[in-house]
């Protein structure tokens, strides 16, 4: 049974229960809080001395940062469920540096987002801060809209997906917390295309964060 330390609402922990849904294997979902300092325990530190999510713990093996959890469970387990990277080896390297760059580029802008709305009260936003950071968003979704009009319909669910419908569904929630955002306006319409058309798979239904309405 693999243990997996879950938080949320996190991007990186869903893309990980996606991963383990899509590959039909047997885990225990271990939900943390942050609140009651559940990431700081000495006992999760242990596990991920970064004291970040998402942690995968199986057997006697653990291992954080999802990434690299996606592509131990593909090595790992490579006969349960479906892949999560394609078999060709041109294919899976341009899956991997579309994660990278989903990681390294589009997630930091997101965060940007994300901390001037989510995690700012509403009295104390900062419009152009909020109008800047939106602006970052949308060039860095610019740069992936070959992805999103080349995979819209496409049955093959790979790791690219799992990572990236993550930060998509956490942009158009932001949107409705901000409702003039223009977040949804602004965007290539492939994009809300492809997000509708994984938004109706069970597979991210069931996935998705308990505290979301």
């Amino acid at each position: 049974m693999i243990d997996f330390y879950y938080l949320s609402g996190s991007p990186f922990t869903w893309r990980v229960w996606l991963a383990l849904e899509h590959k039909a294997l047997k885990y225990k979902r271990i939900e943390l809080s942050l609140e009651k300092g559940d990431l700081k325990s000495d006992s999760y530190l242990a596990l991920n001395p970064r004291g970040k999510v998402p942690v995968l713990v199986d057997g006697d093996f653990s291992i954080y940062e999802s990434g690299v959890i996606l592509e131990y469970l593909e090595e790992k387990y490579p006969d349960f469920g479906a892949h999560l990277f394609p078999k060709d080896i041109q294919s899976r390297t341009l899956s991997r540096r579309l994660i990278n760059e989903i990681d390294c580029y589009l997630w930091p802008t997101g965060m940007r987002l994300l901390m001037a709305t989510f995690f700012t009260p509403k009295e104390k936003w900062d419009e152009a801060k909020i109008s800047n950071a939106l602006a970052g968003v949308l060039a860095e979704f610019k740069r992936f809209d070959d992805y999103f009009s080349h995979n819209i319909g496409n049955d093959a669910l790979t790791s690219v997906e799992f990572s990236m419908f993550p930060i998509v569904a956490l942009m158009f929630r932001i949107e409705e917390r901000k409702k003039d955002l223009g977040f949804s306006q602004a965007v290539n319409p492939e994009l809300t295309r492809w997000f509708t058309a994984l938004s109706g798979l069970s597979v991210f239904q069931l996935t998705r964060p308990q505290h979301w309405s």
